[in-house]
Formats: C-alpha cells, structure tokens, sequence
C-alpha cells in the first residue's frame, strides 16, 4: 500500500493510564462456608465467580499491518506498548507477549516477519513493536496476506506454552489475498483452532486500505476462533482497542471437589458455565452428610478453573456434625419425668433424632408406657424435651430401670436411663463388710465378717506384712467399719513388692452406702500419692490401671450389680495372686 501522511495520533502514558483493571478481582464469593449439619442432611449454597478481566497464563502475539497507510496506527500501538503490557501483567504477572508484523507479497521476505518471540520482558516488546515503524511501507493496495501470517502463527511461528491462553491481538486496514502464499482462509483458521488460539481483530478506518473485513474475512476468522471483531477503530483508538479485545475474550468457567472428607457428598451446576472475562457467574452446590456419619468436623473444597486452568479461585467448606447429649432422669411410679435432649452446636440445617425406649430391669406395659419418634431440631435450636410415664403398682419392689436410645440413621448418639422409684415401701440393707487387706485367703482388720445384716461393727490393725507366690506387702495403719447401711475400710500406707517392681502408696480409702428401695447405691475411694520405683505416677478419684510385670494394678474401681455396689481402692490382679486393699461391699435384697 502506497505511505500515507497523517496528523500523528498517539495517546500519551498520562492519558492512557484511564485504561483501568475490573473493580473486583478474579474471587469466589464466598471464600469460605461453615455449616452444622446432622446425618443425613444437607444444606444449599450459591457460589459466585468473578472471573479474571484477562484469561489466564496468557500468551498474547500483537500482530500489525505495516503496510505504508498504517504508520500512525503503528505509532499509536508503540507509543503505548508499555501500557498495554502493564495492564495485562497486572491482572495476569504469567502474561507473555509476541510481536510479529504482516505487509503484501510483493515485499517478499517481509511479508511476514516475528520481530519479537514470547517474553515478559516490556522493553522488548516496546523495542520489537519500534521496529515496527522502522520497517513500515510498502504493500499493494487494497490487499495484504494476513491470511498467511495467521497460518504461520497457527502452525511454527510462535512457540507457545503448553498450559497458556492464546491470543492473537490483530489490526490491519485491509483484506488479505485469499490463497495467500499458497494458505486458504480455511486453512489459516484450522491451524489456529489446532493450536486453540483465539483472535481479536481490529479494524482501522480512517485509511485507504479497503477494510480489513472488507470481505468478511476477519469476522470469519474471529468467529471460527472464539474471538472477537472489535469496532472499527481510528488510529488514535487503536491501543485502546487491543486493550478492550483482550478484556473482551469468552472464558468458560468449570469446577473440581477436591480434598473432601469421604462422609460428605456434593452436587454442583451447571457442570459449567461461559461469560466474558471480568463477569460473575453464580454455581449451586448441595452438601450432604452421609447417614451414619459421628459427630466431628469434616472439610472439602471446590476450586474453580478457567478455561481448565487453576487461577486459585478455592471456596473452602466446612460441615459440622452435631454431637447428641442426653440426661438421664427419676420417676415416681404412676408419674412422668422429662429427658433433655442437646445438641452441642445450633444447626444450619433441620437435624433429626429418633427416639426409642427399651427395657433394663423395668418392663413396658407393666412398668412404663412403651415411646418411640422423632425429635427434629430447627436451624439455630439445640434443646428439646421428652416426657415418659411410668405405671403405678402396689406391691414394694427394688427401684426398675428403663433406657431411652436415641439414634440417626440407624447410629447410636445417645442413651438415657430412667428410674422408676418404688412407693410402697423401704427395703432394709441386706447385708454389708470391709476388709482393711486382703492377700489370696488371708484377711487382716476385716469387720463383719459373715457378711450378716449390717450393723456397727470396727477392726483396726496397726501393721501387717503378708507374703504369697511373687507377691509381698506392708501395711500400716488399718481400719475397717460397717454401720447399718454402710461399709469403709483403709489403710495408712503401703508398700508392695512384686519382682523388681515396687510400688509405694500414701492413705488409701473406700466408702460404699445404699437405701435398698430407693435405687440408691453408690462408691468412692481415694488413693494418696503413688510411686513406682521412687517414680511418682499421677492418680486422680477415677479408675485408673497401670501395667505391672506381675500384672495390673487397678485403683478406684466400683463394681455395680443389681442389688449390691462393691469398692476396691486398691487391687493387684496377678496369675498367682490377687491382692485388695480397702474394699467395702453393700448388698440389698433380690427384687421380689
């Protein structure tokens, strides 16, 4: 094309700098979720994507007519080189950009050229797109061969990376010979769809180049490509408008669970969904709990690709289970109590619990009303009541229990037990004894021995060394009683050896009591400070077991029967010999 003069048009920084990167960033709203949800359940929830303005890990190849009536296009596009790139780098820093250039063939070699290979580096890019200007002229008017340039670009010209976006931003004044050095269009456009490249096109006008759509070309080639025709453009607009192409590009947005919990399920549409770069997109997700699952924290994300790229673009989800806290409650008989049914943390979501009574020592329909159903827990409720009835009799008989078992989804969560207490009458304690020590068939400082009818009755020893297969002890300070509904026994210190091991306990004490009738029995005990080999052990109130050579050492251990409560502070358990130290036991009556 023959060189044109025009009046210079070329944006300054300071005026180019209007260009401006989208309000919000590429994010998933919201970032995160937190629900409580029961087995079973689920819960919705909407995911808005702001897509990238540019797409990801892009690789951009501006590509010119320099051809002589494009000089102040050519000027525009270098003056503002630095702009371009800096914006696309800010929105995308893995941004690399190409310059290449496309005249007539009666330019020979020129007619197409790769003035620059792919870099990040915005000085080589603004000096690649100078060369440019240095090159400019030539060409045969009204045509040109971009054709062919495309097809170099779509075939060995550029060498693009693997996992990039690519784009072609285009300009020209003029149609392109159709073949072109031997390329048809078709062609051409194979061999960018082969690479996946996408065009933008710009066309000038102001010119004499006859239109670079002028036959429909570059429409078919934007179209064919998944890019886009911009609007015809002056020179001065022509920056602006390779800015605008490239914001302006389809992206297609997709999702992937990964790292979740195997006790949660999740749906999410559209499999999905297509916008221009910079909109927002809204997915739905549903997030179940499988049925069984314990109560617990359990994670998952889903991350969202653009065009089946990672941009970071994560929701992290996290799904709590309930915990389920029953209480346990008394009855008179021919009366109702209450049981109170908890969840530890209010739920997002509806949380059923079925409920269901089942026999102990009481029997439904004799004893108590036979219940089953569901309690169901709306979203921020964490309490809820049941009341059950028990059956009035005449005839006295040992306090009768029942259990309530609370289960989802077949699971147990919870049991309550209610006591029926008997209203006909107290039965007297049986019977009740203490042993201070007691080493296979030796006893010292026992009373009431023969296990009679309680009644007050006290031994004290002041020491006692007993000696049997492995196992030897010393003790000090013995002490047994029994009253009419109660046994203690204790002992002052005590030194146990058992092969290489000894072990050193301070005050040692039982105590066990009960009112026959009435369901109440009970047992405690405290041991003082503990030392095994000089090491001290820590112990509290509650049972403990600590591994011995000879066996095991067990402390603070109350063993319940239906009629009696037995309590052991201490007892060695070994294959030849079993010793106890402060044991007390109370029984009441068989139930008639």
């Amino acid at each position: 094309m023959p060189t044109r003069t025009l009046a210079l048009a070329v944006v300054s920084a300071a005026l180019f700098a209007g260009l401006t990167t989208p309000a919000s960033p590429a994010q998933v709203d919201p970032p995160s979720v937190d629900f409580t949800i029961g087995p079973g359940g689920h819960a919705t929830v909407t995911k808005k994507v702001t897509t990238p303005v540019v797409p990801p890990n892009p690789d951009i190849v501006l590509l010119g007519d320099t051809t002589g009536s494009m000089i102040d296009v050519l000027e525009n596009v270098r003056a503002n080189a630095n702009s371009i790139t800096s914006q696309v780098l800010r929105a995308q820093p893995s941004a690399r950009f190409a310059v290449a250039e496309y005249k007539h063939n009666v330019d020979g070699a020129q007619v197409f050229t790769v003035n620059q290979a792919l870099t990040n580096n915005q000085e080589q890019v603004r000096a690649a797109t100078q060369r440019w200007i240095d090159n400019a002229g030539g060409g045969g008017l009204p045509t040109s061969d971009f054709i062919n340039a495309h097809y170099r670009i779509g075939t060995d010209a550029i060498a693009f990376r693997p996992d990039s976006s690519r784009i072609i931003a285009w300009f020209g004044d003029a149609r392109s010979e159709n073949p072109s050095l031997g390329r048809s269009l078709q062609q051409a456009i194979t061999a960018l769809q082969g690479k996946q490249v996408r065009v933008i096109a710009v066309p000038i006008s102001g010119t004499d180049g006859g239109g670079l759509d002028g036959r429909g070309q570059a429409s078919t080639i934007t179209a064919q490509t998944g890019g886009v025709l911009m609007p015809d453009s002056s020179a001065a607009e022509v920056a602006n408008a390779i800015l605008d192409g490239i914001k302006n590009l389809d992206v297609t947005v997709t999702h992937r669970v990964s790292d979740c919990a195997s006790q949660l399920t999740t749906s999410i549409t559209p499999a999905s969904r297509q916008v221009q770069s910079g909109q927002t997109v809204e997915f739905n997700e549903v997030i179940g709990v499988k049925e069984g699952t314990p109560p617990g924290v359990y994670r998952c994300k889903v991350d969202f690709l653009i065009n089946g790229t990672p941009e970071g673009l994560t929701q992290n989800i996290t799904v709590r289970v309930p915990g389920v806290e029953v209480e346990g409650n008394y009855l008179n008989e021919g009366s109702s109590a209450s049981v109170s049914v908890r969840l530890d943390q209010p739920p997002t979501t509806p949380v059923t619990v079925h409920y269901e009574t089942v026999d102990g020592t009481a029997t439904a329909g004799s004893d108590y009303v036979a219940a089953e159903g569901d309690l169901v827990f709306q979203p921020r409720e964490t309490i809820k009541q049941i009341a059950f009835q028990s059956v009035e009799d005449y005839s006295y008989e040992y306090d009768e229990t029942f259990a309530v078992r609370f289960t989802q989804g077949g699971r147990v969560v919870g049991t309550a037990t209610l006591v029926i207490r008997d209203d006909d009458g107290d039965v007297t304690v049986h019977s009740c004894t203490a042993n201070a020590v007691k080493l296979l068939n030796k006893k010292v400082a026992t009373a009431n021995p023969a296990k009679s009818t309680c009644k007050n009755d006290s031994k004290s020893v002041a020491s006692a060394n007993l000696e049997a297969s492995l196992v030897s002890v010393e003790v000090d300070g013995l002490s047994a009683k029994t009253g009419k509904d109660n046994a203690k026994a204790s002992a002052g210190s005590v030194k146990i050896t058992a092969l290489d091991q000894v072990v050193e306990i301070g005050l040692i004490e039982s105590n066990v009591s009960a009112t026959c009738g009435k369901g109440k029995t009970s047992g405690s005990s405290t041991v003082g400070s503990v030392k095994i080999n000089g090491e001290a052990v820590k112990v509290g109130s509650g049972p403990v077991t600590i591994p011995l050579a000879v066996g095991s050492l067990k402390l603070n251990r109350t063993v319940k029967t239906a009629t009696s409560v037995t309590q052991r502070a201490v007892s060695l358990d070994t294959a030849l010999a079993d010793l106890v130290i402060a044991e007390s036991q109370v029984e009441c009556p068989k139930k008639k």
